[in-house]
């Protein structure tokens, strides 16, 4: 039922486009001339090239941050206050936008798939350790400590309460680095790749082709709502313990 309400949600966001596409004039082209592009961009390969390059650079990218976030928050597990004398440097580096560290992504990487999965990576980060932190945090203690009264070995202790009580916000992290990466990878595609949404957005643009532009746009856009409902799948699964 959830997935069919947002189902309806995307079909009254089309027929809005529909009633809309008379008025906006070149802002918003028909959508019959999208759909036609579409095509075309399919038959030629490029959509399925452009996709394909993205979704790598940003699945390599999450996996990167989630990987770092994971070994700090083993940490975090046994150093309670880890997160505290960490928080103060990221503080600082958070608040930049990450299309701000692209030039210096280039300077390091060059072009390519490098500069594109490091600022997939920075931007991701942030919002994964901070579900994790918050996930680590709301362990309510009662259990460990009944479990500490029974002899639960450390490792135990980690995998059958620490980590299921933890999972939900780490899930939520997640799925916000997930969303946010989508952001940075069509970033970074603009500024230093040949390849990619994000490239073929400033191409297509430049050259005024609208409704291939808009293809693009569409399948980010695809793209950032299947790989949340894929997350919420996944979370909703591991978490059926709690209801």
């Amino acid at each position: 039922m959830k997935l069919l309400r947002s189902l309806t949600g995307l079909m009254i966001l089309f027929l809005a486009w529909v009633l809309v596409e008379p008025t906006a004039g070149v802002l918003l082209p028909p959508l019959k001339e999208v759909i036609a592009s579409l095509a075309d961009l399919a038959q030629r390969g490029w959509l399925i090239d452009d996709v394909l390059a993205s979704l790598y650079r940003v699945v390599v990218g999450v996996c990167l941050s989630f990987l770092l976030a994971s070994f700090m928050g083993f940490i975090a597990v046994y150093w309670k206050t880890f997160p505290d004398y960490i928080a103060g440097g990221f503080e600082i580096i958070r608040p930049v936008p990450p299309i701000a560290w692209v030039p210096l992504a280039l300077i390091a990487f060059g072009v390519g798939d490098k500069p594109a999965i490091a600022i997939v990576a920075l931007g991701a980060f942030f919002p994964i350790w901070l579900g994790m932190v918050q996930g680590i945090r709301n362990v309510n203690p009662s259990h460990l400590h009944a479990a500490a009264s029974l002899g639960c070995t450390r490792r135990l202790l980690l995998t059958d309460i620490i980590i299921p009580s933890a999972l939900p916000d780490i899930a939520h992290g997640l799925r916000l680095g997930v969303g946010l990466a989508w952001f940075c990878v069509v970033a970074a595609e603009m500024m230093g790749a040949a390849s990619g949404l994000g490239y073929g957005i400033q191409l297509f643009s430049q050259n005024l082709e609208i409704s291939r532009m808009y293809v693009y746009l569409l399948a980010i856009g695809l793209l950032g709502y299947l790989s949340n409902v894929l997350l919420e799948s996944v979370a909703d699964y591991l978490n059926g313990w709690r209801s």
